[in-house]
């Protein structure tokens, strides 16, 4: 039966294994650093610090994230096409 030790050591490295592929499935340039905020590499606006722990290693604001995904879909339909 496992004790709280080893609970406490399964949920860690289950939180780790999480939190890297979180950060290998990261896509996108890298983020900015201006007057020691982090903010978009395109529109360089700071990004919302809930947003920088959801999303480790994100370099976009959620607009620009959006714009990109929308242009990227564009794209795809031409493609299609």
């Amino acid at each position: 039966m496992a004790n709280e030790a080893d609970r406490a050591q399964i949920h860690e490295e289950t939180f780790r294994a999480a939190s890297l592929a979180r950060t290998k499935n990261a896509t996108g340039p890298e983020p900015l650093v201006i007057d020691g905020q982090v903010c978009c590499a395109n529109c360089e606006e700071p990004i919302p610090e809930a947003r920088l722990k959801a999303l480790l290693g994100v370099g976009l604001c959620v607009n620009c994230a959006e714009e990109g995904e929308a242009a990227a879909e564009k794209e795809e339909e031409k493609e299609e096409e």
